[in-house]
């Protein structure tokens, strides 16, 4: 029985000019991530402004002041943790692991779950962040990353180059 993705693959090369896919699986897991996040970004800032417009305004009565604030890194945030879990579920489901696919629909359930602890923003925002650093290296180096690349990148290095002491 044939995956989703390689349906979806076979009727690319069906479409194409060249009987060759125009898109390989990682594009594809990209592409979705990416897609799914703005989708939950434009619906998130489309609620959050509703909740602007009023009757009642958030924040003004002893409410606090930073649910505007904390409602746009949480956007951002989960833009890109959409992003990253598509990467990782197309993985789980291409390589038929199904404990990465359980993963991404547990690190989804804590992230949502982690808002019931609102007002105090702390205590979603912070375990969110956590999440999706992890989530980006594990994506990344699914993706094909290197430890070493990623240390190189976090410590603006060139190819070859080595560390300096001292700086």
């Amino acid at each position: 029985m044939l995956s989703p993705h390689r349906k979806a693959i076979e009727g690319l090369v069906a479409l194409s000019e060249d009987g060759c896919s125009p898109i390989s699986i990682q594009q594809m897991a990209y592409v979705a991530g990416v897609g799914f996040g703005l989708m939950s970004g434009a619906f998130s800032m489309i609620n959050l402004l509703a909740d602007a417009l009023g009757p009642g305004t958030v924040g003004i009565y002893g409410d606090s002041q930073l649910y505007f604030l904390t409602s746009a890194f949480m956007t951002m945030v989960l833009i890109f943790l959409h992003t990253f879990w598509g990467i990782l579920f197309f993985h789980g489901c291409e390589h038929r692991r199904w404990w990465e696919i359980t993963a991404v629909v547990v690190m989804h359930l804590a992230v949502s779950g982690s808002t019931f602890f609102n007002p105090l923003y702390v205590g979603s925002l912070v375990p969110s962040y956590l999440l999706m650093a992890a989530a980006a290296t594990w994506a990344y180096m699914l993706s094909g990353g290197s430890a070493q690349n990623l240390r190189r990148f976090l410590l603006c290095l060139r190819s070859g180059a080595s560390p300096q002491p001292g700086s």
